[in-house]
C-alpha cells in the first residue's frame, strides 16, 4: 500500500484501525523525499531521527489503544521559520543559518505532545517576504502541477505547498502575513486556512510581521484543514458538519480592485462556482465592496506599511550587515522600512481600524464573502527571478486579494475551484469576520463536495 495520496486523517484512521503503522508510513515519506528531492529545494532537511522516534513512539500507543488524537502518527511537514529544538530555524535567510533554538515553537510542541510525527522543515520565502515563493539562496521548489515549466511554487510557505501536493507530506504547516499559506495552496490545489490573528501563538517563530504574522495549515481537503487546526490548538478535533447551502449567505464583490488583471480562467472558474452555490439555494449578494479598495491602497502605500516597518525593526541591522547574502528583492522591501515616519505610521493604524470598523459593518449579513484567492496562474520561475518589475508586478498580484484579510484581522480559507487550460490549480477564498473559522471550515466543506 502507499501512503502517498492518503488525507491526514485517512491515515489517522488506518492507524487506529491497525491496517498501517506510524513507522512503516513516516519512512515511506523520508524515503519519497529523499528520493524525490535529492537538491533540498522542497524540504531545507529532513529530520529523520526525530520522525523516526516520533513514529515509534506512535506505534506503541496505537498497538495499546492509546492514541491521543485523530492525527496521532500523522507526519507533518513544517515550514522552516518554526523552531525545533536542536536544529537550525534560518527562515529562508543564509544571514540566519546558524540560528539553533534550542526550544520547539509553541505551536510544534503542542502538535508533538498529541502524537503528530515531525518530518522536515520546508524551504521558504527568505523572510517569508514574498508571494512568489522564490529564494535563489536556498532553493525554490517547483510548482509540481507543470511538468515542463518550473513554476514559482507561491509563497512564503514555498515547500510546505509543493510537500503536500507532490506527495512528500500528507499535510504542512505554514505561516500567513499577507497570503502566505493561502497563495501556495491556491497554486498547489490544496485547502489552506488562514487563521485570525492572534488565535495561535507564534512564539518560537521567525518573525516578519507581528501584527500581521498568523500560522496556518495546508491540507489536502478541508476535513484535514479543521483537523489541523485542533492540533495546533492542542485540542481534539471537532466533528465537522457541512453547512446548508440554502441558508447560506454569500457576498460577491462586485467590480473593484480584486477584479483587475484577474486571468480569464480564474474568473470562469469563480463563475462557475457562484452558480453552483446559486442552484443549491445559496443567497449571493452581488455588490460593491469599497473597504476592499481602501484596504489595499493603505496596504501597499509606501509611507504607511506597518508591515514594512515591523520587518525593517526586526531585520533591518541584520539585513544591512549582511547585504551579500539576502535575495534583492526581499533586501529592498525591508530596507523600504528606513524611510517610514512614526507619524505616518499611525495614521495608517488609525485609518485601518477605520476601514475595519465599516467593512464588518457591511459584511455582517453575510456568512462569507467569496474572492479568488490569487489573481494570476503561478508564473515561471526563470522569468522572475532576477527580480526587478517582472517580479514586483507578479508579487502584487499574488498577494493583492489574500493580503486584505491580514490588513482587517479576518479568518479566511482557500480551496481548489477547478484548472485552467494549462491544467495549473485555481483557488477560490472564503473570508470571514475574525474568529469564525469554524463557520468558515463549514462552508468551505459543503463548497468542497458541492465543486466536486
Amino acid at each position: 500500500m502507499s501512503f502517498a495520496d492518503k488525507t491526514a486523517l485517512e491515515l489517522g484512521r488506518a492507524f487506529e484501525s491497525g491496517k498501517a503503522d506510524p513507522r512503516e508510513v513516516t519512512e515511506e515519506f523520508l524515503e519519497r523525499a529523499s528520493l524525490m528531492d535529492p537538491g533540498r529545494r522542497i524540504y531545507v532537511r529532513l529530520l529523520e531521527r526525530r520522525a523516526r522516534a516520533e513514529a515509534e513512539a506512535a506505534s506503541e500507543r496505537a498497538e495499546r489503544g492509546l492514541r491521543r488524537h485523530a492525527l496521532d502518527g500523522v507526519p507533518l511537514s513544517w515550514k522552516d521559520l518554526f523552531d525545533v529544538a536542536g536544529e537550525a530555524t534560518a527562515g529562508g535567510s543564509l544571514a540566519l543559518k546558524s540560528r539553533m533554538p534550542a526550544q520547539d515553537a509553541e505551536v510544534l510542541a503542542r502538535a508533538t505532545r498529541l502524537g503528530s510525527v515531525a518530518l522536515g522543515k520546508t524551504t521558504m520565502t527568505e523572510l517569508a517576504f514574498s508571494g512568489l515563493g522564490i529564494n535563489p539562496k536556498f532553493g525554490t521548489p517547483a510548482n509540481p502541477h507543470d511538468e515542463k515549466i518550473e513554476r514559482v511554487p507561491g509563497g512564503s510557505s514555498a515547500g510546505a505547498g509543493v510537500s503536500v501536493a507532490a506527495g512528500l507530506a500528507p499535510a504542512a504547516i505554514g505561516t500567513d502575513t499577507g497570503g502566505s499559506v493561502r497563495i501556495p495552496a491556491a497554486w498547489n490545489g490544496l485547502v489552506g486556512l488562514k487563521t485570525t490573528a492572534g488565535r495561535l501563538p507564534l512564539t518560537g517563530t521567525v518573525p516578519l510581521s507581528p501584527t500581521f504574522d498568523t500560522v496556518g495549515p495546508l491540507a489536502k481537503d478541508v476535513e484535514d484543514a479543521n483537523a489541523l487546526l485542533a492540533l495546533l490548538e492542542g485540542r481534539e478535533a471537532r466533528q465537522l458538519h457541512a453547512a446548508d447551502l440554502s441558508r447560506a449567505t454569500f457576498w460577491l464583490p462586485s467590480g473593484g480592485v480584486v477584479w483587475e488583471s484577474v486571468e480569464p480562467p480564474i474568473r470562469s472558474a469563480l463563475d462557475n462556482a457562484v452558480r453552483r452555490l446559486v442552484r443549491a439555494g445559496a443567497r449571493i449578494v452581488e455588490h460593491p465592496l469599497p473597504e476592499l479598495d481602501e484596504v489595499h491602497t493603505l496596504a501597499w502605500d509606501p509611507k504607511a506599511s506597518r508591515l514594512v516597518a515591523e520587518a525593517f525593526a526586526q531585520w533591518g541591522e541584520m539585513l544591512a550587515a549582511n547585504e551579500d547574502l539576502i535575495y534583492r528583492p526581499v533586501f529592498d522591501r525591508v530596507m523600504a522600512g528606513e524611510r517610514l515616519m512614526a507619524g505616518d505610521l499611525v495614521r495608517g493604524d488609525l485609518k485601518r481600524r477605520e476601514i475595519n470598523t465599516r467593512y464588518l459593518a457591511a459584511t455582517a449579513g453575510a456568512d462569507a464573502v467569496i474572492l479568488s484567492t490569487v489573481a494570476i496562474a503561478p508564473p515561471p520561475i526563470a522569468e522572475l527571478e532576477a527580480g526587478g518589475e517582472a517580479y514586483g508586478r507578479a508579487n502584487r498580484l499574488a498577494l493583492r486579494n489574500t493580503t486584505i484579510g491580514n490588513q482587517l484581522g479576518l479568518a479566511a480559507i482557500t480551496l481548489p475551484c477547478g484548472i485552467d487550460d494549462k491544467g495549473l490549480p485555481i483557488g477560490l477564498m472564503l473570508q470571514g469576520a475574525p474568529h469564525t473559522e469554524e463557520k468558515l471550515l463549514t462552508l468551505a466543506l459543503s463548497l468542497e463536495r458541492l465543486l466536486k
